[in-house]
């Protein structure tokens, strides 16, 4: 079982590995989250239209479902393997940040009704938040929604960005020429992304797959990206951060933190950092005082950063990403932070 965010990245992601479990005899189940319906530029390029109204991306949408099937098909799979949530394109991480409930519960349904031996998942360090979002909600999903002896092997893959974390962790999959030409033809059927990107995509056919393999119930240790350091205690966790400024970036910096409370809930917090010449000490109503100390050199930011974590439970992670977001792409992905160990005064402390 394959869940890939947008149609299109289960040819650049998995090409190879899905040949491979069809010439095993392996059953195959594709869950693409969302339909890659708000990719609006090679819309335009395509069908010659600057504006876009709602069912312009649902007819797009629909394109795009097509095209994911025409590709499992080169893969040797088809219409059957594939199934369709149609979540928010480019909205992942909003949902996540809102009511997610029941979509974490219907994820987590898919996954135990198919009971698969493995599973593929986006990596939370992947630099597209739909990815890394979705990798969360799959996190999360899988602790809440999924019995505890379930048995698979569970493996992660990036798609963009150049994570080190993943790289260290990484196995690849070297792939035989004929299975390098039918994963050239499946990226090839997804005409409305190769219309803008074709030489970006078709790169991934000359490079090995790779894919992190872990027990569902592992931790990231290292994160990437702007948070160099962390330390999680009881009661607070604190970061110590660092970035230039981009002069591109499309949004403010934003803090994401997500954990659990006593009663197994997820409690969120978003914030933006403060800008420069800006006072650097948050408050947020919802969670108390986020000291925020540090200071501005010339394009650099750095600071220490404490936030309180009153009303989360100690024994389940949190997760924590800094948008600094340009376009599509983040800097980095989510981190996720083990939980506190039950022994008196443990403190956990990773540089990234």
């Amino acid at each position: 079982m394959m869940f890939a965010p947008h149609p299109d990245d289960e040819s650049l992601a998995a090409g190879i590995f899905l040949q491979r479990a069809v010439a095993c005899g392996a059953r195959l189940r594709i869950v693409y989250a969302t339909d890659g319906e708000r990719n609006g530029w090679p819309q335009r390029l395509l069908e010659r239209k600057l504006r876009l109204r709602e069912r312009d991306r649902f007819r797009w949408g629909a394109r795009r479902r097509a095209e994911a099937v025409a590709a499992l098909r080169s893969l040797g799979a088809g219409a059957a393997d594939a199934q369709f949530l149609s979540l928010p394109d480019q909205g992942v991480t909003d949902l996540l940040f809102g009511d997610c409930e029941l979509t974490m519960r219907r994820l987590g349904e898919i996954i135990r009704r198919w009971a698969p031996t493995d599973l593929l998942l986006p990596s939370p360090c992947d630099t597209h938040p739909d990815h890394s979002g979705l990798a969360v909600l799959l996190r999360i999903a899988l602790d809440h929604y999924l019995p505890r002896d379930a048995a698979f092997t569970r493996l992660n893959y990036l798609v963009h960005g150049s994570s080190i974390s993943f790289a260290r962790e990484a196995e690849e999959l070297f792939q035989h020429s004929f299975e390098q030409t039918n994963k050239r033809r499946a990226i090839r059927c997804h005409v409305t992304q190769v219309a803008l990107s074709r030489r970006r995509f078709l790169s991934y056919a000359e490079r090995p797959e790779r894919f992190v393999v872990a027990p569902k119930n592992a931790r990231a240790k290292i994160g990437d990206g702007p948070i160099r350091e962390f330390a999680r205690g009881r009661d607070d966790l604190r970061l110590r951060v660092a970035f230039t400024l981009k002069p591109l970036r499309a949004e403010a910096t934003t803090l994401y933190l997500l954990g659990h409370d006593s009663w197994g809930r997820l409690r969120r917090l978003r914030t933006a950092l403060p800008a420069r010449n800006a006072p650097l000490h948050l408050i947020d109503c919802a969670s108390g005082a986020i000291a925020c100390i540090g200071q501005y050199r010339g394009d650099a930011f750095h600071a220490d950063i404490t936030l309180p974590l009153t009303g989360l439970v100690n024994d389940h992670s949190v997760f924590v990403k800094l948008d600094r977001r340009v376009w599509f792409f983040d800097e980095a992905g989510w981190l996720e932070i083990e939980a506190v160990r039950r022994a008196v005064g443990a403190r956990e402390l990773a540089v990234a």
